[in-house]
């Protein structure tokens, strides 16, 4: 029998954390490839290697990820709503797992590039399709929970590859690492199509089905779904692409749409508010640190400290910090959660510039290794936190259904862009300019982006995605509730609603 809350049931509950959990497991995978390169960079620099890498060679490695996920990005994008997200998720699993394959076969470094590039499309994909499938199939009040589940299921990846790295060879790791992507694969057989997807495509009935199989049936349901069901006939009516339209037709009222939609603040809003959280996501150095930790390490604690066990114990720490972070989306606000991580990451930032700076130039009182490791530590919290698993919970909350695969598709490649820049350019800066340098640049770009977001994200947190996207279009909660079924409106309700309407 089914547990039960006085008349709620918890099985709605349990059905979404299935269906979080199949994209939590895809997303572990991709994890994965991105702490990989911190085991098999060390490696391949040993002696005995049969596979020799330069020093640019170890950094296209690290970064080609970054780069494939423009690829990605731009193949799942029109993807998205023409197959569904279901046919899509299925999708992204076949080029991570090639590239698993692919790293166990290949014995130069082109080889190496060509699987991660491959894995990079993958992650590409999975990047902005995995936050919408949580974002429009879960209940709004445990949105926030699931959606952090993405940092979290990166941060496991990472623990996961960097621990075995320890043990086993880069070889063995590769092939346990597939086995993560292939219990995906079998999760996302077993999904539903997005309810969301459907209704844009006229299933209503399909829709209606799955919404509330995943949601349970309620008046606070039934009211969410009739205003989707309202939103979607609006939208519907004022299409610009008639399906009968020859193709050139189409092609030149889709760019006249494109450019009648980014003067609308419902979509140029969400898309620079995501822009600069991807941005200042890269540059806080989470994917640095998971790709070149040995390194840093050596660097700010010192060449004689055990770089391996410290990288997992980090991973160990990001791991608690995410788990954390899961109970601290539930009770706190989406913007008191990002802003206050993001000081802690900038301090710390500033603090491990100072020490290396101090160190180098014999400036320390004393140089005790506690003093790096505790910095680390609040950098590794603050990133973990805050920083890392706001911008997935908001890509999920904050774009128009009209614009959901648009939208996230343009501005997650900020994310991709910049993971390239950031992880591909940290070498050279350090040779360049030095650690604490390239530290101060990077704080410097963090608080930048800070600052402009602190003057244009809303607060999302227990907010429907309608009610968000109306906030975006400037309408008012009467506004709202003007589009509401009229058999829920008192008759100064209606009167109200027709004078709004009218003027």
């Amino acid at each position: 029998m089914v547990k039960t809350d006085g008349n709620r049931s918890y099985t709605p509950v349990l059905r979404q954390c299935f269906l979080t959990a199949s994209v939590a497991v895809n997303i572990t995978a991709h994890g994965c490839v991105i702490g990989f390169s911190a085991v098999l960079i060390p490696s391949l620099r040993r002696p005995e290697s049969q596979i020799q890498v330069t020093t640019s060679e170890e950094s296209w490695i690290a970064s080609i990820v970054g780069f494939a996920l423009i690829m990605g990005n731009f193949i799942i994008t029109p993807l998205m709503d023409t197959w569904g997200r279901k046919k899509c998720h299925l999708l992204t699993v076949l080029p991570v797992l090639t590239g698993w394959f692919l790293l166990l076969l290949v014995n130069n470094v082109a080889g190496l590039i060509t699987a991660r590039f491959l894995q990079g499309i993958s992650m590409g994909m999975l990047g902005p399709l995995g936050s919408i499938i949580i974002g429009e199939m879960t209940d709004p009040r445990n949105r926030g929970a699931f959606l952090t589940s993405v940092s979290l299921s990166l941060t496991i990846g990472v623990l996961f590859t960097h621990s075995l790295g320890a043990y086993f060879s880069w070889e063995q790791n590769a092939l346990m690492c597939s086995f993560i992507t292939f219990t995906s694969l079998l999760l996302i057989i077993y999904n539903p199509e997005s309810p969301s997807w459907l209704i844009a495509k006229g299933r209503i009935k399909e829709g209606e089905e799955i919404f509330f199989w995943l949601r349970g049936r309620n008046a606070e349901q039934e009211a969410e779904f009739e205003n989707m069901i309202a939103a979607q006939r609006m939208q519907r009516k004022s299409s610009v692409i008639d399906e009968a339209l020859p193709l050139k037709m189409k092609i030149r009222r889709f760019f006249v749409y494109l450019r009648q939609t980014s003067t609308k603040p419902e979509f140029y809003k969400p898309i620079t508010i995501m822009f600069l959280l991807y941005t200042m996501f890269q540059f806080a150095g989470i994917n640095v640190m998971s790709s070149y930790a040995t390194d840093i390490i050596h660097q700010v604690v010192g060449p004689e400290a055990n770089a391996k066990f410290l990288m997992v114990l980090l991973d160990v720490e990001r791991l608690i910090c995410n788990l954390l972070a899961v109970f601290l989306m539930k009770t706190l606000r989406r913007r008191t959660l990002l802003f206050s991580s993001g000081a802690v990451c900038v301090l710390s930032y500033l603090g491990k510039s100072l020490y290396v700076y101090g160190k180098q130039n014999d400036l320390l009182p004393f140089d005790n290794q506690w003093v790096p490791l505790v910095l680390i530590a609040l950098y590794m919290c603050s990133l973990t936190v805050g920083i890392s698993s706001i911008p997935f919970a908001i890509s999920g909350e904050i774009f128009p259904l009209e614009y959901r695969a648009l939208g996230g598709g343009i501005s997650v490649l900020a994310l991709s862009m910049n993971f390239f820049i950031a992880v591909k350019c940290f070498p050279v800066l350090i040779l360049s300019m030095g650690l604490p340098l390239t530290y101060i640049l990077y704080a410097g770009i963090v608080t930048a982006c800070l600052v402009v977001i602190y003057f244009m994200m809303p607060e999302t947190k227990d907010r429907t995605l309608q009610e968000i996207e109306d906030s975006f279009r400037g309408l008012s909660s009467a506004d709202h509730k003007c589009r509401q079924p009229l058999k829920g409106q008192t008759n100064g309700e209606m009167r109200r609603c027709s004078s709004h309407i009218l003027y």
